[in-house]
């Protein structure tokens, strides 16, 4: 026994230390989370040592006094020495949590063990500190624990589902996540109850934790963001097959949007009396390019069915109206460098035109010889390259309605990149010779490709730059090689 002064000693230093553990917190917030928890400890180990000086064990303490006041003392040193050790058993698995690197464990399962923990230590308090027993205690909350379950079944539905949620981890904050039922967008957050989605209509979805745990979820972002998808086009069933896949991945191919790894895939889908169904799979690199790469899916297939006179079908017509390939004089309208010329002009040059057939892999222009060559795409994609280490870069794809070399021809320069056939094709070819017969027989088309010249440098600039020619984009540049190469051909 310890007599009656070194008790209040104890009592004193405990409480002090008591104390100071509960303040202690405010002044360690900047403290890293290892370090408040060794803090912990330590406090934890030198209550200890006190209370087991002063009262014995504390599971089973001795109130050494008749006073009521300093029994109720020892009570509260007692139960803060309960309190110490539950925010200490806290603290080590909060930091077990933190170092295996599971941030949503931290906020759910860390809390949902530290609710358990602190439940204990005051029936722990109320049993072992103020001698109360809590067997009726514990009885009476069973009762109440279940009117409130069934109360709010809903509610802890929610909660338990957010835990497995965070257990598992199928999502987290910024993936495009898809919920059966039709819900998409990108999640902003997760909390107990719910999870939250914001979706391509600027809305914010509310999506409780048990219907995400009953549902079918497809996390968009994982295991990379690349996405893959489709469109079908269903064409005139009186058109060959053959001709309709080479002509949808010529489309696909002068698209930018899509990726060329993985390949897209061309394949027939369907067949009927009044179409053959067709079906383009492809990828891109993010969710968010889908909308612009189904567009600009569409519109290449638009440009390309329509340049080799495939219709697309009429729902319950076997035979929907013909369609016929773009001519020669129709591309050149359309062409946005020569469709800037007088029909007449154009019908001229359209006379000079030689037509050739396109293979896969077959060289129109090579990089470095001389530029005396011009080629309008009629059917089919073909690619401009340029060699850089370890390969070639594509500069871009040309399909129907696109020149091949006119910038170059007309600057006198050599070809700045090679373009190869990369599907089936035909194209039409116009020789530096067939300029010059053909403005030897008319001469007002020097002033009409001057004037051309002139109204067009847009459109020549974003070739040049296309073809990495960035020298002939400046319109003065350009201009003046023009009409060196115009007093050449006169000469």
């Amino acid at each position: 026994m310890i007599d009656s002064t070194a008790t209040t000693v104890l009592l004193a230093v405990s409480t002090i230390l008591l104390c100071v553990s509960f303040i202690g917190p405010r002044l360690r917030a900047h403290w890293p989370l290892w370090l408040r928890v060794l803090a912990r400890a330590a406090t934890f180990v030198a209550l200890t040592l006190l209370v087991q000086r002063l009262l014995g064990s504390p599971l089973d303490p001795h109130y050494g006094t008749t006073s009521s006041g300093r029994q109720f003392w020892e009570q509260l040193v007692e139960a803060g020495w309960w309190v110490v050790a539950a925010r200490a058993a806290v603290g080590v698995a909060r930091l077990v949590v933190v170092l295996e690197d599971r941030p949503r464990e931290t906020r759910i399962v860390s809390d949902l063990l530290a609710g358990a923990v602190y439940i204990a230590t005051t029936l722990a308090i109320i049993n072992f500190a103020f001698e109360v027993p809590i067997r009726g205690l514990v009885a009476t909350s069973g009762v109440i624990a279940i009117v409130l379950g069934l109360a709010l079944q809903n509610t802890l539905s929610d909660v338990f589902s957010g835990v497995a949620v965070g257990l598992e981890r199928p999502y987290k904050p910024g993936d495009l996540l898809w919920v059966e039922g039709g819900i998409e967008g990108t999640v902003v957050q997760i909390n107990w109850r719910s999870t939250q989605i914001s979706t391509v209509h600027g809305d914010v979805a509310v999506v409780p934790n048990s219907i995400i745990a009953k549902s079918r979820l497809v996390n968009r972002s994982a295991p990379t963001p690349r996405r893959g998808a489709s469109v079908a086009f269903t064409l005139d069933a009186a058109a060959s097959q053959e001709a309709c896949r080479a002509v949808l991945r010529a489309a696909i191919m002068t698209c930018r949007i899509p990726l060329a790894e993985p390949a897209p895939v061309v394949a027939c889908i369907g067949a009927a009396g009044d179409g053959v169904g067709y079906e383009i799979s492809y990828y891109v690199a993010t969710s968010d390019d889908l909308r612009a790469a189904r567009t600009e899916i569409f519109g290449e297939a638009q440009r390309h069915l329509r340049a080799a006179g495939i219709a697309l079908a009429v729902a319950g017509n076997a035979a929907p109206p013909p369609v016929e390939p773009l001519s020669l004089a129709e591309l050149l309208a359309a062409s946005d460098l020569f469709g800037l010329l007088e029909e007449a002009d154009r019908t001229l040059l359209a006379e000079q035109f030689t037509a050739r057939t396109l293979e896969v892999g077959d060289v129109l222009v090579r990089e470095g010889d001389v530029a005396d060559t011009v080629y309008m795409i009629a059917t089919g994609a073909v690619e401009v390259t340029r060699p850089e280490a370890g390969g070639r870069r594509v500069l871009y794809r040309a399909g129907p309605g696109e020149n091949i070399g006119a910038v170059t021809m007309f600057a006198g320069t050599p070809y700045t990149a090679t373009a190869t056939a990369l599907t089936p094709g035909r194209a039409y070819r116009l020789e530096r010779a067939d300029i010059r017969r053909v403005i030897k027989a008319r001469p007002e088309l020097l002033t009409a490709l001057e004037t051309v010249a002139q109204r067009g440098q847009a459109v020549i600039s974003r070739n040049a730059i296309a073809m990495e020619a960035e020298h002939l984009a400046e319109p003065d540049v350009f201009l003046h090689r023009l009409r060196t190469f115009l007093r050449v051909l006169t000469s």
